[in-house]
């Protein structure tokens, strides 16, 4: 009988484990950041999905990501920057100041944000930037009902539709919710990743690092299947072709030459034979020394089906 595309193999059911997937990465209360490629927004929204029955949730982003439909989106915005989209509420400097006292922030929110909020940044004066944030804190809080709506996703609203970080320090973040979920990473919707010199951006405050890749870019020209491609040939020597095809032998090469993520997931094993997936799966572990597990995200579903060695 031929594998559906789209399904695990049933062939696996003896490996495979319904189990939480938050349990199985060792999601932790407070900041938890998620890297890589092949699937990092799906993660983020399966986890969201599966964590709100415990508690609230923040998605937000250290670098860039897409404003989520599972979700309403608060965001932060300059005037001229607008949205169509229902699920998305936009927060600007007279939104803000309409409700509370002007002279708290002594600066308005639109150039605080283009500052940053860095710690110890020195905008006008320290009490100022304090005030600020705290504004901005309860502006969100006030217009989130968490018991309606325990997942909330928050950034800054760019002109291309995408959300930057939202302009509050993530020690601020993870006060406001149970558990704060970050895209660290940008990977141009491929399903592999090689991560330049400033790259990714994990909150200091992170206490988990979860490494998605996809596993649809195995056996693959990695010149179509990796982002920074470049970056990926010289971590070999003499520097790979990039016609080369994506082995696992060399995406445990590169994982171990970068060294990221306290653990690993691999997604889109529906794309692979029973077989396959075992070895992949096996091999990644034995080879990193470290938790790694898989599955299908393509629905984004609150309860995937994780396989566990």
């Amino acid at each position: 009988m031929t594998k559906q595309k789209g399904q695990i193999d049933d062939n696996l059911q003896n490996k495979v484990i319904r189990v939480p997937l938050a349990e199985a990465l060792g999601i932790k209360k407070g900041v938890n950041a998620v890297i890589g490629s092949g699937g990092k927004s799906s993660l983020l929204k399966s986890l969201s999905l599966e964590l709100s029955q415990k508690g609230s949730v923040l998605l937000t982003t250290s670098t860039h990501i897409l404003p989520f439909s599972h979700c309403e989106n608060i965001c932060f915005s300059d005037e001229n920057v607008s949205s169509s989209s229902e699920n998305i509420s936009i927060l600007n400097e007279n939104a803000l100041i309409s409700n509370e006292n002007a002279s708290a922030l002594n600066k308005n929110i639109s150039t605080l944000k283009e500052k940053n909020l860095l710690p110890g940044e020195d905008i006008h004066s320290e009490e100022a930037l304090k005030n600020s944030k705290a504004l901005l804190q309860r502006k969100v809080l006030s217009l989130w009902n968490k018991s309606q709506n325990p997942i909330l996703c928050l950034g800054t609203l760019e002109k291309n539709g995408k959300l930057s970080p939202f302009p509050l320090p993530f020690s601020a973040l993870e006060k406001m919710a149970d558990y704060v979920l970050v895209e660290a990473d940008g990977s141009k919707r491929l399903p592999g990743k090689a991560h330049g010199q400033n790259e990714p951006q994990i909150p200091k405050e992170s206490q988990r690092t979860v490494l998605v890749f996809g596993a649809s870019a195995l056996h693959k020209p990695i010149s179509e299947v990796i982002h920074r491609v470049e970056i990926f040939q010289n971590f070999f020597t003499p520097s790979l072709p990039p016609d080369t095809l994506l082995t696992k032998e060399l995406l445990l090469q590169a994982f171990r030459k970068e060294n990221l993520g306290d653990c690993l997931f691999v997604n889109q094993l529906d794309c692979l034979t029973k077989k396959e997936a075992e070895e992949l799966l096996l091999f990644l572990q034995k080879g990193l020394g470290k938790m790694v597990c898989g599955g299908s995200l393509k629905e984004g579903s609150a309860h995937p089906e994780v396989l566990l060695l």
